[in-house]
């Protein structure tokens, strides 16, 4: 998949790739491109997609990071003292700045809505870069799934499985990740890291 080269060129934050728009190695292209990927999943009939652009807010991440899930999968869960308990059922879907790669797994994200004026004041959610464990998705969630691998393949990205990225690194580095200790990374760290 990636030599030992071009991980280590990866972890030190430089574009690899020979197609467009990675083989510019210019940041704007690469976003622009990510962000027509974005509009396009939004057109999806009765999807919604969120993205994280601004590298959670501090930092830097080497991936911007969709979540998207069905109107349907939307389930009011409680309801007291004037705030709604939301469960949203989605994919995350975690897409490299750096190489023409994604990930994507399963996950379920909570958050609490003031109902008198529908402010969200609180929430929760995980992160896929837990593990290649992570890069599963229920049956439930197969068909939604499938039609977001799709569109990533119709935006030249290689969908990487667990199997491609769970092996430790090959040689000895330091990656500026939140994730993974030192001399406990994977291929997958070297790929999808972030540094807050």
């Amino acid at each position: 998949m990636f030599s030992d080269e071009q991980l280590q060129k990866l972890i030190e934050g430089k574009m690899i790739g020979d197609a467009f728009p990675y083989d510019t190695a210019n940041e704007i292209e690469v976003e622009s491109h990510i962000r027509h990927l974005f509009y396009r999943i939004n057109r999806i009939p009765n999807v919604v997609c969120k993205a994280e652009w601004n590298h959670f807010g501090s930092g830097y991440a080497s991936f911007i990071e969709f979540f998207c899930y069905r109107k349907e999968d939307v389930m009011v869960v409680g309801e007291k003292y004037g705030f709604q308990e939301v469960e949203i059922k989605g994919i995350l879907i975690d897409i490299s700045r750096l190489a023409a790669v994604a990930i994507l797994g399963e996950d379920e994200r909570y958050k609490k809505v003031r109902i008198e004026t529908n402010e969200t004041v609180g929430g929760g959610y995980g992160s896929i870069l837990d593990g290649p464990h992570r890069l599963t998705v229920s049956e439930k969630l197969l068909t939604f799934a499938a039609e977001l691998k799709n569109v990533l393949k119709d935006f030249d990205y290689e969908l990487l499985e667990a199997k491609d990225i769970e092996q430790p690194l090959s040689f000895q580095t330091k990656i500026p990740t939140i994730y993974r200790p030192v001399r406990q990374y994977l291929v997958m760290d070297a790929i999808f890291y972030w540094e807050d």
